[in-house]
């Protein structure tokens, strides 16, 4: 990498990182201003992020949210990569195509979309409604994860096992899964994390039911708290847990796959 291609590195860097950086100083600031210098450190945000009812609530019902629609975006993206990468698929790239425009169109055109269908439909507005809605956008996501890996599996492995009396299910459950589990892990990883981060989608389609997307919008539109920073921080830090357990979980089946070879 040239002398010019790091210093875009760290300029785009420090573009995406410094503001959590300093969102995080002021999470221990010893003050409600967040202004430099700062006055000292301190816990007592998070003691009032952890006897906020509300903000708790909220996050658990992100979470539950979160939950199917990581598991939707996993199964759907399986279905869609299995599609993708069957051989003697006529309509691959149209299929790729449709796949990819949850992810090309704009969130604010595709939740006003969604919204308009549900409710032609008769589909109230709910926790149910932003789960479909959000597994949708985190399916294109979900099918690159999962296509990616089974694109450079061994066809001749289904073959054989084919050939040795399994049936189609059977080849599946025994040869194809374990090799894509870790795909499978990190495809639904990704649909927690978008559904835990969306915003957009919940603004037209939540109804009553309260993410804590929507209740940081709220609050922020009022006064910005410092137990706001607190309860930022506490996301951020459960998201990379995330993402670390799926990629440790992703490491040791691929190490575990080339011992078994």
């Amino acid at each position: 990498m040239g002398r010019i291609g790091l210093s875009v590195l760290i300029v785009a860097a420090g573009f995406l990182y410094l503001p959590l950086v300093v969102l995080a100083v002021f999470s221990f600031n010893d003050s409600a201003l967040m202004a430099f210098p700062l006055s000292g450190f301190t816990l007592e945000w998070y003691r009032e992020l952890a006897g906020n009812e509300n903000f708790l609530r909220g996050f658990v019902t992100s979470f539950l949210i979160a939950q199917p629609v990581g598991i939707l975006a996993m199964l759907f993206g399986l279905m869609a990569s299995l599609a993708l990468t069957a051989p003697g698929f006529r309509w691959r790239g149209l299929f790729a195509v449709l796949l990819l425009v949850p992810f090309l169109v704009p969130k604010s055109v595709l939740s006003i979309a969604q919204a308009m269908i549900m409710s032609r439909i008769g589909f109230e507005r709910g926790a149910t409604a932003l789960i479909l809605a959000q597994s949708l956008v985190a399916l294109p996501f979900a099918t690159a994860l999962i296509a990616a890996v089974m694109v450079r599996l061994d066809p001749r492995l289904i073959e054989a096992a084919r050939d040795l009396g399994a049936s189609p299910w059977q080849a599946f459950l025994r040869v194809l899964l374990p090799q894509i589990r870790p795909a499978l892990s990190g495809a639904y990883s990704v649909g927690v994390i978008l559904s835990l981060a969306d915003l957009t989608i919940a603004m037209f389609l939540a109804g009553r039911t309260q993410p804590l997307s929507l209740m940081v919008a709220s609050e922020f539109r009022r006064e910005l708290r410092p137990d706001l920073n607190a309860m930022q921080v506490v996301v951020l830090v459960l998201t990379a847990v995330l993402v670390g357990l799926s990629e440790a979980y992703r490491r040791r089946r691929l190490k575990k796959l080339a011992a078994e070879a």
